[in-house]
């Protein structure tokens, strides 16, 4: 990834985290907060939030909803070492007793859906499965939820096709 993509990418990631802070406040949790604001890079989460008296850490993953050729985005990685990783926070005094859970962002131009569920659901898995039949069994927090940003900064383009 060139260092266009790679601002690309972040951006994404970014508005992600808008979309990730209103759709859980739209959803009913509490105390949510965006755990990159309190520190970079904390292993595995970026928000923590509470509800129905559950604690949850919360990885988030904004990602073009189809991929530059156009077919479904059929699967958002969680990255390398999920469970060692998820582990090594649940150590800390502060987040022992939460649930590990995610939320995805399938960006389109002008909307947005959001799915949510556990990790423990993934059934050792690094990665959700995006696919229509995966995305009907998840907590659906939005489907076509509008949102106004600019498609440039997230859309997937390609100085090489």
């Amino acid at each position: 990834m060139g260092p266009k993509e790679g601002k690309r990418f972040k951006k994404l990631g970014d508005i992600g985290e808008v979309i990730a802070s209103l759709v859980l406040e739209e959803s009913s949790f509490k105390n949510i907060r965006n755990l990159n604001n309190e520190k970079m890079n904390v292993q595995f989460a970026d928000f923590y939030a509470e509800k129905d008296g559950i604690k949850y850490l919360i990885s988030v993953k904004a990602r073009n909803k189809y991929e530059r050729s156009g077919k479904l985005n059929s699967r958002y990685k969680l990255g390398k070492n999920l469970i060692s990783r998820i582990e090594s926070v649940l150590k800390s005094v502060e987040y022992k007793d939460c649930e590990p859970a995610w939320l995805t962002i399938a960006m389109e131009e002008k909307t947005c859906d959001a799915y949510f569920g556990l990790i423990s659901d993934l059934n050792g898995k690094n990665g959700i499965n995006m696919s229509l039949k995966a995305c009907s069994t998840y907590q659906c927090f939005a489907k076509n939820r509008p949102h106004e940003f600019e498609s440039r900064d997230f859309i997937n383009t390609y100085d090489n096709l």
